[in-house]
């Protein structure tokens, strides 16, 4: 039980830290201003962008995981 708990909040730590990493590494390749276009340009749409892009890397991240 306890096994089974500690894997998955391991796994839920090395999902997260992936998904953060790998919104960095978008950042950085693609030039992107997260900041600025978020917090000081309210662009709503580069919003949507990101986070579709988060949803569809969580969800690849989550197959390898499971896998």
């Amino acid at each position: 039980m306890i096994v089974e708990f500690l894997s998955t909040l391991l796994y839920s730590v090395v999902g997260i830290v992936m998904l953060l990493l790998a919104i960095v590494v978008a950042d950085r390749l693609f030039r992107l201003n997260l900041r600025h276009e978020l917090v000081e340009e309210h662009n709503v749409a580069f919003g949507i962008l990101i986070a579709g892009m988060a949803i569809a890397i969580g969800v690849i991240i989550a197959g390898t995981i499971s896998s």
